[in-house]
């Protein structure tokens, strides 16, 4: 299942050359993988957090296409793609709204409780099988 965050590129975004800076594409996964979790009732700041669940970032990537300049209404699909009893995995594709795609990218995620690693299927095992069942 993918969700779609949408946002306008804003100047403070760009940099010198009048494009996306690259890192602010990282900020923009994280809104998106906000929004899928409390499109999929699994709240980041009102469920998962409170209960001393995080979702830490392991690795991170993206391949660019296209520019992307201020003004510019942009949108980033987020769909979690793969999922471990320790690890989960979301894709990102990042588009111009009624464009082409401009970016693509990954994050994989560490489950940890309260600063420690855990096994998501053993600790929270209703948001485990939960994810499960949104894999696409």
């Amino acid at each position: 299942m993918t969700t779609t965050w949408t946002t306008r590129l804003r100047w403070g975004e760009c940099d010198a050359a009048g494009i996306i800076y690259h890192a602010h594409l990282f900020d923009w996964f994280s809104e998106a993988r906000v929004q899928w979790l409390r499109e999929h009732n699994m709240d980041y700041y009102k469920i998962l957090r409170p209960k001393g669940l995080e979702l830490l970032v392991r690795h991170a990537e993206a391949d660019f296409f296209h520019a992307m300049r201020p003004g510019d209404l942009c949108e980033v699909r987020a769909r979690l793609s793969s999922l471990t009893p320790t690890r989960a995995r979301f894709t990102y594709h990042v588009a111009i709204s009624g464009g082409a795609e401009t970016s693509r990218g990954v994050t994989e995620h560490i489950f940890v409780l309260t600063g420690r690693a855990v096994r998501l299927d053993r600790t929270f095992p209703e948001y485990y099988q939960s994810l499960q069942q949104l894999l696409t």
